[in-house]
C-alpha cells in the first residue's frame, strides 16, 4: 500500500520490504484499488489515474468505483497488468502525484 504522505523513497522501501521474500512472476495481473478524496469529479479523478497508466503503458481495465459512507472518499478499482518490477515500482511512485490520492493497494 502507498500513501501520498510518504516521503521520497519511503514508497520504494515499502514495496521492497513487502516484496523482499515474495517471488512475483511477471507479467502479473491484479486488482488495484486507488482511493481518492471526493473533492473532484469522478471523471477528473479517473482521468488522473488513467494518465499514470498511459504514461507507464500499463494495460488496464476499469472495474468500478464506490463512495465511502460519508461521501468523503471514492475508491476506483482497476485490473492492471504489469510487465516487470520496475514498472510496478514506478506505478506506485507516480500514483503518489495523483491529486487527492489517499492510498493505493
Amino acid at each position: 500500500m502507498i500513501k501520498k504522505e510518504d516521503p521520497n523513497n519511503e514508497v520504494r522501501k515499502n514495496i521492497e520490504d513487502v516484496t523482499q521474500n515474495v517471488k512475483i512472476e511477471f507479467p502479473v495481473t491484479f486488482d488495484l484499488k486507488v482511493v481518492i478524496g471526493a473533492t473532484a469529479s469522478d471523471k477528473e479523478n479517473m482521468k488522473n489515474v488513467l494518465a499514470v497508466f498511459d504514461i507507464l503503458k500499463v494495460k488496464n481495465s476499469y472495474i468500478g468505483n464506490k463512495k465511502s459512507s460519508k461521501g468523503t472518499y471514492v475508491s476506483y478499482n482497476y485490473k492492471v497488468t504489469l510487465q516487470n518490477k520496475t514498472q510496478l515500482e514506478q506505478l506506485y511512485t507516480d500514483l503518489k502525484n495523483v491529486p487527492g490520492l489517499k492510498f493505493a493497494i
